[in-house]
Parts: C-alpha cells; structure tokens; sequence
C-alpha cells in the first residue's frame, strides 16, 4: 500500500489483534452496496464517534458493475480502524460476497468536527489515504482480467455540501463527465479504473445555488 503525506496515516495492524464484530464486516458491506449509498443520516455520520462493537459505513462508491465500501469500527483497544471492501456485480444484477482489499489503525482522532478541520488544516477536501489493488474488473475480453484499481480515501471539511468529481476516461482524455455527491461523513472515497483522471472539489450550498470553496485535487490512475 503506498501512502500519500496527511494528516492520517495508516498502522499495521498486529496480528491476533483483529475485534470480532457480531455481524461479518462483509456482510454489512454487502448490505451497503445493495443500498447503493452510506447512511443519508449526517447526524449519525458526523463526527466519527463510533462506539465500541459497532461498524458505520463511512462511504459506498460505484462504478458501472464494481462496488466500494468503505467500514470504519472502534477496536478493543479504543483505536478508530477502517476497512475497505470490493465486489462485482453479476449479470443477474446481484453482488457477489465482497472481498476484503486493504484495512488498518485511523492515525489521527476524528472524533469532533473540531478535530477533523485541524487534520485539514485549511484545506477544504485533502487525500489521507491511497492504495492500489489488483481487482477482477470483468473488462478483459475473456471476462477474468485483473486490473489495478486506484483508491482514495478523501477527509472533507464539514462545511461541504456536495463534492463535485470531474472525470476523464482515457478513451476521451479531451472532454469529461461533471457530477456530484452528497457528503454522508467526513471520509469519502474516489476510485478510479486505468487511465482515468479526475478533479475534485467541495461545495457549499448558499442560497440556492452551490459554489466550489477551497483547495482542488488532482488525482490520476495511470494506464499500466
């Protein structure tokens, strides 16, 4: 796992030091990516302060038949953890069990919204994680072709509304597809396929209009 400097940063995690939750992660994830969104309930989603023995989707993302999920969970030991889920969705439109791909120690309390503003010191949406794995994408012409998938875990001030995502695909890197997601906590995730770019920024709603505030990210997943 390549990590990107933050104010987060990921711990190995010991092993024997995994908590047993009474529902398999996997399941919850399953659950999220049926739903195909994190809990609505902002209240709930922000600040993270999660009680032992309990999972909260922090975020679901999708692209076309691939799906995300993004778990965060309060160890034995009071530490704030996150794990990262992947499934495919088959033709019958049903999720396959999702995979476990990356998990680990949140460096940094983001208990209180006040906490979360002093990680991003300034900056409105920053990258406090990043990874690369090896997925089934089910692209390759005989359907079984792995392709390295690029993930961001995005912190979000908690003045954002809505975080605007410009795309670009490497079939057409001159034009791009514009669209824009709710906010349901302080972390969120951005995936990309091979090739593909994107611009990121926050929004806030005044009035009734939304306007970009803050910093832009660039991110790119470069073809292999």
């Amino acid at each position: 796992m390549k990590m990107t400097a933050g104010p987060i940063r990921r711990i190995p995690r010991k092993r024997g030091s995994k908590k047993i939750m009474r529902k398999p992660m996997a399941d919850i994830a399953e659950t999220a990516l049926r739903s195909g969104h994190a809990p609505t309930d902002r209240a709930a989603a922000r600040p993270l302060a999660i009680p032992a023995d309990t999972v909260i989707v922090a975020d679901v993302w999708i692209s076309g038949d691939l799906g995300f999920v993004l778990l965060m969970h309060r160890r034995d030991d009071g530490l704030l953890a996150e794990e990262l889920y992947y499934s495919v969705r088959r033709t019958d439109s049903v999720w396959e069990r999702p995979d476990h791909l990356s998990g680990g120690i949140v460096g940094t309390e983001l208990g209180t919204s006040a906490m979360v503003e002093d990680a991003l010191a300034g900056a409105s949406v920053s990258v406090v994680a990043e990874s690369e794995s090896l997925v089934h994408t089910g692209r390759g012409s005989d359907g079984d072709e792995g392709e390295l998938v690029h993930t961001w875990e995005l912190l979000v001030s908690g003045d954002a509304d809505l975080i605007e995502i410009e795309r670009f695909s490497p079939a057409a890197p001159g034009t791009s597809v514009i669209f824009r997601r709710d906010v349901p906590g302080f972390l969120m995730l951005l995936v990309l396929l091979p090739g593909e770019r994107a611009r990121v920024s926050a929004m806030r709603k005044e009035n009734s209009s939304f306007t970009q505030f803050g910093n832009v990210l660039d991110l790119h997943n470069p073809e292999q």
